[in-house]
């Protein structure tokens, strides 16, 4: 502190802000008290905020940002509690990779910043606001978060107007074709629109990814899957289930008349004013009656930055020098809502450029892409994806997308797109980047042709992250961290990791939101040299892991001791690696 109470002296003298005597008068009040030269100041009256924070600005080298001329992310200002912001005078602005920036009153006060740090598992980089702009940004966002909170009606505000309309009843009685003309027309009732949509905004607010409307035997249930784990939301009578899901097909241009058969659709809505978000419907008929899946596609809640989807820095390296390259094919595994597509965006958005043309094909297309040449596959019109990339070939792209590869035909189209001078980016349901290898052999594709054509292969999960609100230390005993392989994060005794008590915030689950763990397997000569040899999978990524490739289980573990997720997460979702033994070249 005394070389930047160095600083600050140097500059209130330098531009006569303040007088010598009176200076040191501050000098001697702070050597008594131990309080903050700034605080001083101000108690002392011989300054005034503006010139404070202007001086505190150069001397500590940080900006002064006017906070309420900053467009914020209410997903950002989530992330510190209110109660928090409020009493250190703060609110978060942006959120870079790990690094998230809070503008601050006063940003000289290092036990917030280490309490930031702790709470949130971000590196904190402070910047300078005024304390009144930070308590009008604060009161302005919590008063609209309660006006929201007020307008979204509850399930039990809406069941009591549905059960005030009478025709409802009236589906129990009467025969088939009767009760087909009342639910068209209960369709448009205002208790079932309302119903409607207050399950999407739900949703949309709990950051679920996707909605599930079930028939039991006499009610129907709704679910929500958030960060991958589903919740039961409500239970109703099922004599609502028919014209609820009528509703949503009628907003999806569906069939309302057929119910043997499923079907496949999709929908926009506006949420909260310009919050748009798109919708991915699924109708199946069940013994029960009609289940209805929404797949919310919310492109605000999407991080398609490759700098921002939590690779290792060694990874993210060598993955890009591979994106980079003319032509060749790069595959991401995983199972089904690992984040595979999110990932292919992402590296779509880091090559795209005017001059480089992009062609996706998809079943069906996730999100639209200004730029991009996007096709919908079609099967039942036989648009197929061979059909779709032997017609995208003749069209001279440069970047091809393939949103799934599901069969041999397609693989092998594929990879012939990849030797004859494309970039083929697509996706494959392995559970490692290793065994992708061995699954392209098995579908047919001869060894010499996966050397040639694949640059790398991304294997990824997600797992829950931490909830910030109720985010706690415990200790892990010596012995159970060798057992579980994390020795490497000792250094004496215990080692410190976190976990989520469980809050209001987080449903008492102790996570919110999600974090990706990855492995890159970049082919390199070696690694080429076994498949070759059509070695096994195992052999072929413990040459990977000599040559530098972290696994998913290692990745988990990092981001484990770095505070953003729990140990019992990267178990539960991570296979455990063999030991490295040295691999005879």
């Amino acid at each position: 502190m005394a070389s930047l109470n160095d600083r600050l002296k140097a500059i209130f003298i330098r531009d006569g802000i303040i007088s010598s005597e009176d200076l040191s008068r501050a000098l001697d009040e702070q050597a008594k008290t131990g309080e903050e030269l700034g605080k001083i100041l101000l108690k002392m009256k011989l300054v005034d905020e503006d010139t404070l924070r202007q001086v505190l600005s150069e001397g500590l080298g940080i900006p002064i940002i006017k906070v309420s001329c900053v467009k914020l992310d209410s997903s950002i200002i989530k992330i510190i509690p209110s109660k928090v912001c409020r009493n250190y005078q703060l609110v978060p602005i942006s959120l870079i990779g790990e690094h998230l920036t809070v503008a601050m009153a006063d940003p000289l006060n290092i036990f917030a910043i280490d309490n930031l740090k702790a709470l949130t598992g971000y590196s904190i980089i402070p910047v300078i606001s005024s304390p009144k702009e930070i308590e009008a940004v604060l009161d302005s966002y919590y008063k609209q978060e309660q006006a929201s909170d007020e307008k979204t009606e509850t399930f039990d505000e809406i069941m009591q107007d549905i059960r005030d309309t009478e025709d409802l009843e009236l589906v129990k009685d009467i025969d088939s074709s009767q009760s087909q003309e009342i639910v068209e027309e209960l369709t448009e009732e205002a208790p079932i629109i309302k119903l409607a949509d207050t399950i999407i905004k739900q949703a949309v607010m709990a950051g679920a990814s996707d909605v599930f409307i079930e028939p039991l035997e006499k009610s129907m249930r709704i679910r929500y899957r958030v960060d991958g784990v589903i919740r039961e939301i409500d239970r109703m009578a099922k004599v609502l289930l028919s014209p609820l899901i009528s509703r949503f097909k009628v907003i999806s241009n569906l069939d309302i008349s057929e119910h043997r058969i499923p079907q496949d659709g999709r929908f926009k809505m506006i949420i909260s004013g310009d919050h748009e978000v798109d919708f991915r419907v699924n109708v199946l008929p069940t013994v029960l009656g009609e289940k209805i899946v929404l797949r919310v596609l919310d492109q605000d809640s999407s991080v398609l930055n490759i700098d921002k989807l939590g690779f290792e820095p060694e990874s993210m390296k060598r993955l890009k020098e591979c994106v980079v390259k003319p032509h060749g094919m790069i595959l991401t595994c995983g199972p089904t809502g690992s984040g595979k597509t999110t990932t292919l965006y992402s590296i779509l958005k880091f090559v795209d450029s005017p001059e480089k043309n992009i062609v996706t094909v998809e079943d069906p297309v996730e999100y639209e892409m200004p730029g991009l040449n996007q096709v919908n596959i079609k099967s039942s019109m036989g648009l197929t994806f061979p059909v779709c990339l032997r017609s995208i070939l003749r069209q001279d792209p440069d970047i091809i997308m393939i949103g799934e590869i599901r069969d041999s035909e397609t693989l092998d189209i594929a990879v012939k797109a990849a030797l004859t001078g494309h970039l083929v980016l697509s996706s494959l349901h392995t559970t490692t980047a290793a065994g992708s290898v061995i699954r392209m052999m098995n579908m047919g594709i001869e060894p010499f042709l996966i050397c040639s054509s694949v640059l790398a292969i991304v294997a990824q999960r997600l797992l829950r992250r931490i909830c910030p609100k109720c985010k706690e230390l415990y200790n892990v005993p010596e012995d159970i961290a060798k057992r579980i392989g994390i020795a490497q994060y000792l250094k004496e005794g215990d080692i410190q990791f976190y976990k989520g008590r469980g809050c209001d915030e987080c449903f008492n689950t102790g996570y919110k939101g999600r974090v990706g763990i990855t492995e890159i397997c970049v082919l390199s000569a070696r690694i080429k040299e076994y498949i070759l040899q059509r070695a096994g999978e195992f052999e072929i990524k413990q040459v990977a892991r000599a040559e530098g490739m972290k696994t998913m289980r290692e990745d988990g573990l990092a981001k484990a001791a770095k505070g953003l997720t729990t140990l019992e997460e990267v178990l539960r979702v991570t296979a455990p690696d063999d030991p490295l033994h040295r691999v005879e070249g």
